[in-house]
């Protein structure tokens, strides 16, 4: 006997799938059954493949999930499509936007993506004063317009890293989230200072015991005065600190730049909706070197840097052993 006609598929100009053999027509209907669905390869394809793979059906609709700030607030969704669209959880309004071209070679050469869309677009309004406080996170979902299971995958996830306006578009830099893991290297630096991030997954300081809670008193740019009373400790020590307060948007942190009085705190930036009488907290810095790290955090068991290295050369004339 002869060995069975594997099952193989050709499409025609009609959008018809042929299996091999009998060549019995199964065409792409919109029904989500799995009696209805296309085959590829002896394996059935999902309604979502089978519109995807489809020259004449593909009508693709892109979700865009954007994530700027602490909680909801903090979270804009965009979508391609003309109406709203209720999926992951969330709802995602109608915008005018697109995004280039999304290229897998493998490397990270030639990786960013850019995002464009008009002047007056909700996500321009998150840059348009000053920047966001954190990274902005961007993930991008493909799905089928007319896709009865509604199945959107995600197609690209990274971050924004700058934007641009060019008369009535903006255009947003983007990278790929593999551009920020972590490359394998030296656990500790050679050095006297802590490199750890203050209050980071590496240093562990206690960051609610380093908390203080103040009043604003007046806004001059980025110059806040806080009503007097407000430091438990010096003030000299919230210097690389942060000013932290609640906005609609969610949290926005600054950092202490400058201790200009022990009242008066020069912060990174333009302060935006900060009207006197608002509730801050005021966050102690740290001077990177041991003696904060011991007595001002009670953290030397984290600290990140060498305090034993040697202020003599060992290749002088003195010897650094007796």
């Amino acid at each position: 006997m002869a060995a069975a006609t594997p099952l193989r598929v050709r499409r025609s100009h009609r959008g018809v799938a042929y299996l091999g053999g009998g060549h019995r027509p199964v065409r792409h209907g919109h029904s989500g059954s799995a009696a209805r669905r296309s085959v590829r390869h002896g394996r059935v394809l999902t309604v979502f493949e089978t519109f995807f793979t489809s020259r004449s059906l593909s009508r693709p609709v892109y979700l865009y999930d954007i994530t700027f700030a602490e909680g909801d607030a903090g979270r804009l969704r965009l979508t391609s499509a003309g109406t709203p669209i209720f999926t992951n959880g969330g709802r995602y309004d109608p915008a005018q936007i697109k995004h280039g071209e999304i290229e897998s070679s493998g490397t990270l050469d030639n990786a960013t993506l850019e995002v464009k869309t008009p002047r007056f677009n909700p996500l321009v309004e998150v840059f348009r004063v000053y920047p966001p406080e954190q990274v902005v996170n961007l993930v991008i979902y493909r799905g089928e317009l007319d896709d009865p299971e509604a199945e959107f995958t995600a197609v690209w996830s990274g971050r924004i890293l700058n934007f641009g306006m060019e008369l009535l578009e903006a255009t947003f830099s983007c990278e790929p989230i593999a551009t920020a893991v972590r490359r394998p290297g030296l656990r500790r630096n050679y050095q006297y200072g802590c490199p750890h991030v203050l209050y980071g997954p590496q240093c562990r300081a206690d960051k609610a015991a380093a908390s203080v809670a103040a009043s604003v008193a007046a806004t001059d740019g980025s110059v806040v005065t806080l009503n007097a009373g407000w430091n438990a400790h010096p003030t000299a020590k919230y210097l690389r600190g942060m000013l932290e307060w609640q906005t609609e948007a969610g949290t926005t942190r600054r950092t202490i730049l400058q201790v200009i009085s022990p009242t008066e705190l020069l912060l990174a930036g333009v302060v935006r909706d900060l009207a006197p009488g608002t509730e801050v907290t005021a966050v102690l810095g740290c001077g990177r070197m041991g003696d904060d790290c011991l007595n001002l955090h009670g953290n030397m068991l984290n600290y990140g840097g060498c305090p034993w290295i040697s202020e003599i050369n060992p290749l002088g004339q003195r010897s650094p052993f007796y």
